[in-house]
């Protein structure tokens, strides 16, 4: 196999003109430059300098090799420069499960402003339910997973990146839309859409009307968020679902308004403890924890 030092040293005495130049830019004798040649030459079974009045003269043979060395040295160079780059975090994959309402929302948004400074980073998005997620992560498919409700995670690791509630959704020109708050006793008797109650909102959500002395009926329930936005208009109704969706801009005649009493959203990063986080994850997390926070300012906390 060819030792790639003495290509090398052949391509910089061809560059250099000579062995001593080559030797100075090397940091190596003139006798090891010579050394160096002679072993090439061997190797290759092709005479490679011919000395023509005392100067040192490429043959044929080594004028016909030299394209093949540049390449070679074209793309060592680019390895060198793609690990550089994954060093610094720069360059690399980063694959990703959440939860559609996340997918299409917050992490949408966090992908578009990494890519933009971080050109040579590429994504595989997976939108899939909660217990698929949690699936994803722990068989180390992904490098992270994203969920916006608690889940049994077994041994990964859980790391709340933003806080947020659940809203109410309705189509602007409704009456109660002119309501900042809104509660069970005022949503009494509307159309409600939301989760099920085998669902951890859900059933919270069936607490709070019952704890209020109001009825719980809802009109439509989904285990989609997008399917809940989706069946607002045709139903003439309200969803008390998480305001995620909302922040993608994808329903402009929609708008969110507080529901009290305040049930709390916490949307959280999972990763398998065993599968090493590369710098250019780590990055993206913070990306995505930023952009979180900025997303959910538009329904500022209020304490109980």
């Amino acid at each position: 196999m060819l030792n790639l030092r003495h290509l090398e040293v052949f391509r910089t005495v061809v560059k250099a003109g000579s062995v001593s130049a080559a030797g100075r830019m090397l940091y190596i004798s003139q006798p090891a430059v010579t050394k160096t040649l002679h072993l090439l030459e061997s190797e290759l079974g092709l005479t490679l300098f011919l000395r023509v009045r005392g100067r040192l003269v490429c043959t044929p043979e080594a004028e016909a090799l030299m394209p093949e060395v540049e390449r070679l040295f074209g793309s060592v160079a680019s390895v060198q420069h793609a690990a550089s780059q994954i060093r610094q975090g720069l360059r690399g994959r980063i694959t990703i499960a959440a939860v559609s309402t996340l997918a299409m929302s917050v992490v949408a948004r966090a992908v578009g402003r990494f890519a933009q400074s971080h050109p040579e980073v590429t994504f595989d998005v997976r939108a899939l339910p909660t217990r698929h997620v949690v699936e994803y992560v722990h068989n180390s498919q992904v490098d992270m997973g994203i969920l916006d409700v608690s889940a049994p995670t077994g041994t990964l690791e859980v790391e709340e990146f933003c806080a947020s509630e659940v809203g109410c959704l309705l189509h602007r020109d409704h009456p109660l839309a002119r309501h900042r708050v809104l509660t069970p006793k005022l949503l009494q008797g509307q159309p409600l859409i939301s989760f099920a109650d085998d669902t951890l909102t859900g059933w919270r959500l069936r607490e709070a009307f019952r704890q209020a002395g109001v009825d719980y009926e809802t009109r439509l329930v989904s285990n989609s968020t997008v399917t809940c936005y989706a069946m607002i208009e045709p139903l003439q109704a309200i969803a008390l679902v998480d305001p995620f969706t909302l922040m993608s801009q994808a329903w402009p005649n929609l708008v969110l308004r507080r529901f009290r009493p305040l049930l709390d959203i916490r949307p959280r990063f999972l990763f398998q403890r065993e599968r090493p986080r590369p710098l250019v994850v780590q990055l993206f997390t913070n990306q995505l924890r930023e952009v979180a926070q900025e997303m959910t300012a538009i329904v500022p906390r209020r304490p109980r």
